[in-house]
């Protein structure tokens, strides 16, 4: 918070405004319980801000706060300590629960109702103009003090949102980065176990048939090849790259084609066979589209 002295020459408040002061106390101080009646009739008029006074007491406090702070306003020295005072009165309305835009409303309605009676009580219309701009500055410079209670309270709980936030987002890339390491480890442990079926398939091919031993090979062969190819678009992922679903859709493909080539030798059942075959050809289409489209899109 500024201090008083900058915050009043910020508003160009000067000897003249002082003076215009002295008059406005003439004028005003006699109308201060008038003032407490017409901002406690026009709190009242709204449901929400009534609910603030729910019992006679509450109503005659409210109308007295009203008239210190009237009071205030013209009399106060302005300086360090009425600026505590007015920070404190923003606080309390904070502590509260009363939205700020109430305050503000409140204090276009002090101006109005000041506005009309200077111009009702000063001498000539020049005066009433001199008189109200200082009453305009006098308003403003506590409508920022007051407020500035909620602009604090905004700040602070932005800043511990944004730290909150850049904390919990840093902790998750740091797991979904220690995950995707996992991931790594996992895929070189199944291609390794891949890699030694294969061999097996390798080995058994003539202890058996020869025609099963070599398609079994060759499928194995088939996902060895796409495990590699995973794990080959893993470690790019991990250095920056593009992850593309494509991977997994030339996976599904390889394992229906090695299932095709088990079934056509096992002669399976026709009805197994055309399944596999439709779903063959629904992913070769699902292929086709996904290669055109990251064609177009210039992914490699």
């Amino acid at each position: 918070m500024e201090p008083m002295e900058k915050m009043l020459d910020h508003y160009r408040y000067g000897p003249a405004d002082e003076a215009n002061r002295e008059r406005l106390r003439a004028l005003l101080l006699p109308e201060a319980d008038r003032f407490a009646e017409a901002l406690f009739g026009y709190m009242a008029s709204d449901p929400y801000t009534l609910s603030f006074f729910p019992t006679e007491e509450a109503v005659r406090r409210r109308k007295a706060i009203s008239r210190t702070w009237f009071q205030a306003l013209l009399t106060d020295p302005l300086d360090e300590d009425h600026l505590k005072r007015l920070h404190r009165a923003g606080k309390t309305h904070l502590d509260i629960g009363l939205p700020g835009h109430y305050v503000s409303a409140a204090m276009s309605f002090v101006r109005g109702y000041c506005h009309e009676r200077v111009a009702a009580l000063a001498a000539d219309p020049d005066e009433a103009r001199a008189l109200t701009a200082t009453v305009d500055k006098l308003l403003d410079l506590n409508l920022d003090v007051m407020t500035e209670a909620y602009r604090e309270e905004e700040l602070r709980r932005v800043f511990l949102s944004k730290r909150t936030e850049t904390a919990l987002i840093r902790w998750v890339e740091r797991l979904t980065h220690g995950l995707n390491l996992l991931l790594v480890v996992g895929l070189v442990a199944m291609t390794g176990a891949i890699a030694a079926l294969f061999v097996s398939d390798v080995i058994q091919v003539p202890a058996g048939r020869l025609d099963v031993g070599v398609v079994k090979a060759l499928g194995s062969l088939l996902i060895l090849w796409m495990m590699i190819e995973l794990l080959h678009a893993e470690v790019r992922y991990l250095r920056g790259g593009r992850f593309t679903l494509r991977v997994f859709l030339e996976l599904a493909l390889v394992a229906f084609i090695r299932k095709l080539f088990v079934a056509a030798l096992e002669k399976s059942d026709p009805v197994d066979f055309g399944l596999i075959l439709a779903s063959l050809l629904v992913l070769g289409a699902l292929f086709f589209l996904m290669a055109r489209t990251d064609r177009q899109e210039g992914v490699e």
